[in-house]
């Protein structure tokens, strides 16, 4: 797959990726399991198939690791947010950041501190 078209993560795909992301190298099918024992409770063969979808998507590689597969990502975090966020931004908001901020300050009403922060990250050239 083409690492610039991944496709779109359900609830449980993204948060197996944030568990691996939290992760210092690749992770077995195991570690998934363990990390979801206490909130999902998932079979092998679940984590297995969430896991091949993540593969499917460009979202992990798979690697052969001794008598256990090893997942890893193949796009990082920041990346993943970064990609999501502009995407949104262009399909919600026409691409206008001016658009996404203001509809952010009405809605969640922003406090002085948040808009004096804001505008000392764009003042000091965030963005760009």
């Amino acid at each position: 797959m083409n690492p610039h078209e991944l496709g779109r993560l359900s609830k449980a795909e993204m948060e197996v990726m944030k568990a691996i992301w939290s992760f210092s190298g690749p992770v077995t099918v195991q570690q998934m399991l363990d990390v979801f024992a206490g909130s999902r409770n998932w079979k092998t063969s679940t984590m297995s198939t969430i896991l091949s979808r993540l593969i499917a998507k460009g979202f992990l590689v798979k690697a052969a690791g001794g008598r256990a597969n090893l997942y890893a990502p193949a796009i990082q975090a920041d990346e993943y947010k970064s990609r999501e966020t502009r995407a949104f931004l262009s399909a919600v908001h026409s691409g206008s950041m001016k658009s996404f901020i203001s509809a952010l300050a009405d809605g969640a009403g922003m406090d002085a501190g948040e808009i004096a922060e804001l505008r000392e990250w764009f003042e000091g050239g965030g963005g760009q």
